[in-house]
């Protein structure tokens, strides 16, 4: 009889072999061309998610073949899930494309590259091509010396683009409340205050998809490490500060002190992204926390939309910089046994220079990961763009995702007044105690 374990693999080798030959027998959602990769020494392609991009990169290809005479193909498959899993599939058959993106979180990301499936770029940066970019937005593609996961220190991404999250806020909901719409708050004082006069005007303070675990965990930590610093962080990954720490509890009461002032839009825990930005996009909310892709999203529903922008509130007792989510936005990676690897990096680093990267920019109001490009942005891309230097340091290690997990539900649990604070990071510590003994 089979162990569980073996039966386990095999299951899923299976169902990657079904997803994989459904994938390549139609096009997704979006998807154009033929999938996987193939033997035409004249075409690079690209697979990828962004569907509001795709004119554009078509554009810019038809511009690289004009200039090259190397055709270049992108091919979309929407939604994101739906394009995570052919990525998964195609690596299974080692028929990936010849610049894909996982989606995955440094952990994932790591094991693409010691698979095989994910060139090192190191080399092809040092020739003066890595100084274009943001540094930010590098070092999320980056795996320094001595790093958990063993890979070889090296830069293994093209960031096409920069995003980070901050706070819109709607300056005509805060006018109708008697908030200085040019003077948003600064402190968390100030913060609870204005949610305060919006609540009293009849104005629904705060929305944000906290329905996606990793925009409340996002917003969390930006406490985080204004409470603890980087080597905090590290040490409470590593197990040397518990999450019962005082300083954990001050984050959870932040929660629950917006609760308590009835900040947070009705049903905002069960709430995904999409519903939050229409819900501020109508006028429905005066404040919403989300990443700079917002400017292209409420553009689009709403051209109207009078806003601004705020960082999240700093805390009095704060001993590090408030610093906010964000960095890398969307990034490529060149497929290592493509026998068209060098076509690909070519054409890469032709895509990001500047005179590209401005195009990309202004037509899908992205931060352009290209310092240069990002000098003549509209002011509110600019704003963001001057955010990039105040994201998150890049790790070395990472929290189990059992516990981030436990922290993102443990948070939404205060939300909505399912539990303290002092029983979530109670449960949090639970939970940290638990991966640590496996």
């Amino acid at each position: 009889m089979l162990k569980k374990q073996s039966f386990f693999k095999i299951v899923l080798s299976l169902a990657v072999c079904i997803s994989f030959l459904a994938a390549c027998s139609q096009n997704q959602e979006g998807g154009s061309g033929k999938s996987g990769n193939d033997n035409n020494a004249d075409v690079v392609k690209i697979w990828h998610w962004m569907t509001d991009r795709q004119a554009a990169f078509e554009t810019l290809a038809k511009k690289y073949f004009d200039q090259t005479g190397v055709k270049v193909v992108f091919e979309t498959y929407a939604p994101t899930d739906v394009y995570k899993n052919k990525i998964t599939a195609a690596a299974s058959g080692k028929l990936l494309p010849d610049i894909f993106n996982p989606i995955a979180d440094k952990r994932e990301l790591a094991s693409y590259i010691n698979a095989g499936y994910i060139a090192d770029l190191t080399d092809a940066m040092n020739d003066g091509w890595k100084d274009v970019f943001f540094e930010k937005s590098l070092t999320q593609n980056m795996f320094t010396d001595n790093n958990e996961w063993n890979v070889k220190p090296g830069i293994y991404g093209v960031p096409l683009d920069v995003s980070t999250l901050m706070i819109y806020y709607n300056k005509d909901l805060f006018t109708k409340a008697g908030l200085d719409p040019e003077k948003p708050p600064k402190t968390w004082a100030e913060f609870i205050e204005a949610g305060k006069k919006l609540k009293a005007a009849g104005i629904q303070p705060f929305v944000c998809g906290f329905g996606e675990a990793w925009l409340i965990g996002s917003f969390a930590a930006s406490y985080q490490w204004s409470l603890f610093g980087k080597e905090g962080i590290i040490d409470t990954i590593k197990g040397k500060i518990p999450y019962t720490d005082k300083r954990w509890l001050e984050i959870f009461n932040l929660f629950k002190e917006m609760k308590d002032n009835k900040m947070f839009a009705s049903g905002i825990v069960t709430m995904v992204n999409k519903d939050a930005e229409r819900t501020f996009a109508i006028g429905k909310a005066a404040m919403a926390l989300n990443g700079s892709w917002g400017v292209n999203v409420y553009k689009s529903m709403n051209p109207s939309l009078n806003y601004g922008l705020m960082y999240p509130p700093e805390l009095p007792d704060a001993k590090y910089p408030l610093l906010v989510f964000g960095g890398d936005g969307s990034s490529l990676f060149v497929n290592e046994m493509s026998p068209r690897k060098e076509k690909a990096i070519a054409f890469l680093k032709w895509f990001t220079q500047k005179e590209q990267q401005v195009f990309l920019a202004k037509e899908t109001l992205n931060i352009p990961s290209n310092k240069d490009a990002a000098q003549d942005l509209p002011d509110i891309l600019k704003k963001f763009s001057e955010s990039v230097n105040r994201t998150f340091d890049t790790l070395p290690v990472l929290e189990a995702w059992q516990v981030t997990n436990y922290i993102n539900l443990n948070l939404q649990s205060v939300v909505i007044g399912e539990k303290t604070p002092e029983q979530a990071i109670a449960e949090i510590q639970g939970e940290k105690e638990r991966q640590t003994k496996k």
